[in-house]
């Protein structure tokens, strides 16, 4: 598939970052009743399937063995990374596991230069340094750290941050190779569809599938929203943007999720900005726009 171009798959991460910062109000109204991995699992598997009758009327649902196998290997990085969070916040606080996902396009960085060539990354680095500790402020929004983590819910999240991490440059080694020519849809329907499939087998042993039980209508109708909005069109844009730009960089996008997010605390709820939130808000938009400003599309050929 033709990639597209640079100026429209930038506007996309855009666009995702804005989807990804509402995402974390709409699902709060989700009940917290619900086994959380159920819950993700339903909401990738309902954004599977809206893909179906796209993919159906293209004739995109043929595939071999190798490219299952891949699908499979990125749908179960998916799984780790939900199943590390899920698990490290029965531990530990949101803000500590915000702190460390602030490290996840930096890491992304790493494997990039372990998994694709003529992806140089020294260049963006610095920005990405500046963005990461502007984010971590905002995270903390001047209220500090809310006690130290533990080291098992360090280690948990951080397989997750790893599996997070590798996703992006995966798909883009595989997408030279066993996955050449998929399409962005096609991408997400089978990455999604195997990362359900994933979550609901981790489900079993502790038999978090029985609180299924207590999803509402209400519920059904967030979830339906969290699936088209939040999941659909998140790694719908995520897929269409990577080929384009750096995996590094489009993960980056995260930073400015996380902007967003505290600039709908200032302006839409009429809070007062913190000194420490200000210039957390000023290292997220210098290190960002150094970093798209920089960015350059890159070399397909793989390491």
């Amino acid at each position: 598939m033709k990639p597209v171009s640079f100026l429209n798959a930038h506007f996309g991460m855009l666009l995702w970052a804005v989807l990804i910062a509402a995402s974390f109000f709409a699902a709060a109204q989700v009940s917290q009743a619900v086994d959380p991995l159920l819950l993700t699992g339903l909401r990738l598997l309902l954004s599977a399937l809206m893909f179906v009758p796209a993919l159906w009327l293209n004739g995109a649902f043929r595939i071999d063995r190798a490219g299952l196998q891949a699908h499979a290997v990125l749908g179960l990085l998916l799984a780790v990374y939900f199943a590390s969070l899920f698990e490290a916040l029965r531990h530990t606080s949101a803000v500590n596991t915000g702190l460390l996902f602030a490290l996840v396009p930096l890491l992304t960085l790493l494997f990039e230069g372990l998994l694709l060539s003529g992806a140089p990354g020294k260049n963006r680095l610095l920005p990405m340094l500046l963005a990461a500790a502007g984010a971590m402020l905002l995270t903390f929004r001047g209220s500090g750290a809310d006690g130290m983590p533990s080291l098992y819910a360090v280690g948990v999240y951080g397989a997750g941050c790893l599996a997070m991490a590798g996703y992006s440059p995966l798909s883009q080694r595989l997408q030279a190779s066993r996955l050449k020519n998929r399409s962005p849809a096609a991408m997400t329907f089978w990455n999604m569809l195997f990362g359900a499939l994933f979550l609901f087998a981790f489900c079993l042993p502790g038999g978090g599938w029985r609180s299924a039980v207590l999803l509402t209508l209400n519920d059904g109708l967030w979830l339906l929203y969290l699936a088209l909005f939040a999941t659909l069109a998140t790694f719908w844009l995520l897929h269409r943007a990577i080929g384009t730009i750096a995996p590094a960089t489009v993960i980056s996008y995260i930073y400015l999720s996380t902007l967003f997010i505290t600039l709908f605390h200032w302006f839409g709820l009429g809070r007062q900005p913190l000194p420490v939130e200000l210039l957390g808000a000023l290292l997220v938009g210098l290190g960002m726009f150094t970093l798209i400003r920089g960015s350059r599309r890159p070399a397909a050929a793989l390491g």
